[in-house]
């Protein structure tokens, strides 16, 4: 069985807002978060926009800028050397030098809009190598760009080329293969595939799939698409309201769905022949501010209980690799 590489133990943070200079608001985007994620795995996060996919991320990754703040819990890395380290314990300046790029990579969403429109591409790859002080011939250099790019079926002319003169796609992959670079354990993938076209889509996740197998490292997959998810993931936990609400094997989640939020969302797909009406979700995701009392799906859930209006569910474990936090399973814990 593959081991545990990357470890959440209780995450909790959001966002510390001040209004007008002095009213403070506290925005709880993810809500005492345990997860992992095992070597060699895809593990998707899936969820409508705004219930915490990114803001796990971040503070996974450590890029955690004001407003964003980490209130509680720990995140452990298993390195190439062996080690273990508590990432919420180093320095910025540590995170930067020995764990980005090297140990973890992150694809940020819009990613496209990342690069720096005045510099060149090759420039931009360069500087990645002179911050960790790589010492390679530039002739070196150029191949390793060169091949990264050809791995995500870029020309080698794109290294010459400014961002603005590449299409969206283009940009999105160079984006990527920053990410790829030194051939990180761990890829941190954060909606890749936000303003592309289906075609070119396909194409980006079937890129990233080939990496993945042949590099045998970790991803770490966001995406409000379950359409995504059933095409990369090997497990998949789903996130509502900055709660991890339920999480198992790919092929049972979309077999089987338990949690009542998991049903709504793969019944959204649209599948071949089938001509039935979709609806919604009745409903609005919680304020996260002042997130409701008990279960945050219960304002929307078409199985609510009194105790879900007045009670956090607990996490139900239901075998190996499937857990569900949920009224409708307590009575099997």
């Amino acid at each position: 069985m593959a081991r545990d590489i990357l470890i959440m133990n209780n995450l909790d943070g959001g966002y510390e807002v001040f209004i007008g200079g002095k009213r403070r608001v506290f925005v709880h985007a993810v809500d005492n978060v345990s997860l992992t994620l095992r070597d060699s795995e895809v593990l998707g996060i899936a969820g409508e926009s705004g219930c915490g996919k990114s803001t796990l991320a971040k503070m996974i990754y450590g890029a955690i800028v004001p407003p964003l703040l980490v209130r509680s819990g720990s995140i452990f890395l298993y390195t190439r050397d062996g080690n273990v380290v508590e990432l919420n314990r180093l320095s910025i300046e540590e995170v930067r030098k020995k764990i980005w790029w090297l140990e973890m990579s992150y694809i940020p969403q819009n990613s496209m809009n990342v690069l720096n429109p005045l510099k060149r591409i090759k420039d931009q790859f360069i500087n990645v190598f002179k911050y960790h002080n790589m010492e390679m011939d530039k002739n070196e250099v150029m191949r390793h760009l060169k091949d990264i790019l050809s791995s995500l079926s870029l020309p080698p002319e794109v290294i010459n080329a400014y961002p603005h003169q590449l299409s969206g796609g283009m940009r999105q992959r160079v984006v990527i293969a920053l990410s790829l670079l030194f051939n990180p354990r761990i890829v941190i993938a954060d909606e890749p595939t936000t303003a592309v076209d289906v075609v070119t889509q396909r194409i980006i996740l079937s890129l990233i799939r080939e990496w993945r197998e042949n590099s045998k490292s970790s991803l770490m997959l966001i995406s409000h698409d379950m359409s995504v998810h059933a095409y990369m993931d090997d497990r998949v936990a789903v996130m509502y309201a900055g709660n991890i609400v339920e999480v198992g094997n790919v092929f049972d989640v979309f077999k089987e769905p338990l949690h009542p939020y998991t049903r709504a969302l793969i019944e959204s797909l649209i599948r071949k022949g089938d001509k039935t009406i979709r609806k919604g979700l009745a409903g609005q995701p919680p304020d996260l501010v002042n997130p409701p009392p008990g279960c945050r799906f219960h304002p929307r859930c078409p199985f609510a209980m009194d105790i879900c209006r007045r009670e956090e569910p607990p996490a139900v474990s239901l075998g190996k690799d499937r857990y569900v936090k949920c009224w409708l399973y307590a009575s099997k814990r």
